[in-house]
């Protein structure tokens, strides 16, 4: 397909229902995933659509009902929400410009209603209970294990570092405990929630445990894109088992309608958690005392008891949710009964809606269910995406971090300077300074410090690796064997106490590892993000590391071990 055809279908999707995936356009098109987002980063230049993780939204702010294609709304004025809305329902972004939001509303006295992710001053958390959840799915497994895998579950859990998120694969975890030690096996990476990230980490996760016979995916995404991975890799389907959470999207139901791997999903139907939502923020507007959480029920689907929960519609021949099943469950939740007994008349003339990633069917389905019922209470309703601000402040936070560490290097030193975007930062914050020896594998450094002519500049032989713009190999490992140096600043997929440096690629890994024994001194580059994380594979334990060099997102808790633990914390200061 051309690209002027591929844009067509894009922009049709867009047209149909104002949000589309990467994932879905790469089946629609045919094409690579990696075409699909070139395709979507050339029609965001001009002006066509939004750009957000996993995918893109209409061009302008989203406003269920009316299709509107007004001007892409500015990011420094989607804190404004506040000022237009009576009420606001903010789902899980941790971003600088979301904090603003709800603690400008806190003072202004515009009620907050949170989904799955607590906020200080919400009225109240809409979630399932994530813990519980993952408890009963593990069992299911750990079942399963017995009765059809021999009695082993080696699993690859595809999580993400969100509380949410991590609650499922900590019950998950406990739940699998009804197996033998001996029988279980946990491998756990982060796949950001998204369906590129968890094939690209699964990849490489399946090329060092082969044996891995379940994948549990913390949404379905996460699942989707690890099966992707698995049967890239040639490894036997029919020996596999696919669990996840969620179930929202129509790729998870046809894939357990056809018999395929996936066998259970916990269903968190979105449909019934955005119509509680709205009826919390209208609660909210008045008033009405409601529980710190607000507990939605759900059931783990399998083939068995898909057809009592989803059906397809006979018109469109897409699945919708079964209301009068999704209504019995509310009615028999007393959590949900304490929204349901509000009945007074007055209702807020406009909520508001802050939202990451759009591009996810977990959020279509419950941002579809939450403006019907607006629109059928004559309510107008508001939504922005807050997943571009996300990718703004953790460049941010990079660049912070880079400046910070250019800061540490003197007249006369040998440094090793890694591959990756905040060491990137680092190299421009280098330029025009005197006397100084970077050691690299980074084309990115290389190319910001070509022609600094106070700067001895030694680059490592090596194949290309063009998803990090790297050398790496045997020649880029020997050349690091065969020199010193003072100071080695190195980045890395995940930084936790237990189990210290870690990242998600193995060839990655190697070279980082040559760099930390070519070096007197070690500093770590990471961002907060990272900071609790345990990627794929260990680069080194923390007795190896004398600095972290993080930002202000890191906790106080965080703080103390590091430091407990003898490593140095230094936070970066803003250069924006």
């Amino acid at each position: 397909m051309l690209p002027g055809q591929r844009d067509a279908v894009i922009l049709d999707l867009l047209e149909q229902r104002s949000m589309v995936t990467v994932a879905e356009i790469a089946t629609r098109c045919d094409c690579a995933p990696e075409t699909a987002r070139r395709d979507l980063h050339r029609l965001e230049t001009r002006g066509l659509l939004q750009r957000t993780y996993g995918g893109a939204v209409r061009s302008g702010s989203y406003r269920p009902g009316n299709g509107n294609g007004a001007a892409a709304t500015p990011l420094e004025n989607r804190t404004a929400l506040v000022d237009r809305a009576d009420v606001l329902i903010v789902t899980p972004s941790e971003t600088a410009a979301t904090r603003v939001l709800v603690d400008r509303a806190r003072r202004m006295g515009v009620p907050v209603v949170a989904e799955s992710h607590n906020y200080p001053g919400a009225t109240t958390v809409v979630t399932i209970d994530d813990y519980r959840a993952g408890v009963e799915l593990g069992r299911w497994v750990a079942d399963y294990a017995r009765r059809r895998l021999g009695g082993r579950a080696h699993v690859l859990d595809v999580t993400a570092a969100m509380v949410n998120t991590n609650a499922r694969s900590r019950g998950f975890a406990d739940g699998l405990r009804e197996l033998p030690a001996n029988d279980r096996a946990i491998y756990r990476v982060d796949g950001q929630g998204l369906c590129h990230t968890a094939y690209r980490i699964a990849a490489d996760a399946l090329a060092v445990h082969p044996e891995i016979n379940v994948i549990f995916g913390v949404n379905d995404d996460s699942a989707l894109g690890a099966l992707a991975a698995y049967r890239d890799a040639g490894l036997p389907v029919e020996r596999l088992l696919v669990v996840s959470f969620g179930f929202e999207g129509r790729a998870a139901k046809d894939l357990m309608e056809k018999g395929g791997p996936l066998k259970a999903s916990v269903a968190m139907f979105p449909e019934l958690v955005g119509h509680v939502c709205l009826k919390a923020a209208i609660c909210a507007y008045h008033g009405c005392r409601l529980a710190d959480r607000t507990i939605i029920p759900f059931v783990i689907i399998t083939p068995e008891n898909l057809d009592q929960y989803y059906q397809r519609s006979e018109a469109s021949g897409e699945w919708e949710i079964n209301w009068a099943r999704g209504k019995q469950l509310l009615n028999t939740n007393s959590s949900v009964a304490i929204v349901a007994q509000c009945r007074r008349p007055r209702l807020p003339n406009r909520i508001g809606c802050v939202q990451i990633f759009s591009s996810h069917e977990w959020y279509q389905n419950m941002q579809r269910a939450m403006g019907a019922l607006a629109d059928e209470l004559g309510i107008e309703f508001e939504v922005v995406d807050a997943s571009q601000d996300l990718s703004e402040e953790t460049d941010t936070l990079k660049r912070a971090i880079g400046y910070t560490a250019a800061q540490y290097v003197t007249p006369g030193d040998t440094v090793i300077i890694d591959a990756g975007i905040t060491t990137a930062y680092m190299a421009q914050a280098l330029r025009g300074r005197q006397g100084i020896r970077v050691i690299t594998n980074s084309l990115a450094v290389l190319a910001a410090l070509d022609g600094e002519t106070g700067i001895d500049l030694v680059s490592t032989g090596g194949v290309v690796n063009h998803a990090s713009h790297s050398l790496i190999g045997s020649a880029a490992e020997a050349t690091y064997t065969d020199l010193r140096a003072d100071t080695a600043f190195i980045g890395g997929a995940g930084i936790s106490i237990g189990f210290g440096v870690s990242n998600s690629s193995i060839t990655e890994a190697a070279i980082k590892q040559a760099m930390l024994k070519a070096a007197r001194k070690v500093i770590v580059l990471a961002d907060h993000t990272k900071i609790g994380l345990e990627s794929l594979i260990k680069i080194a334990p923390l007795s190896s590391i004398d600095a972290i060099i993080t930002d202000s997102g890191l906790s106080a808790h965080d703080r103390a071990a590091f430091t407990q633990g003898g490593v140095d914390i230094i936070i970066a200061e803003d250069h924006s």
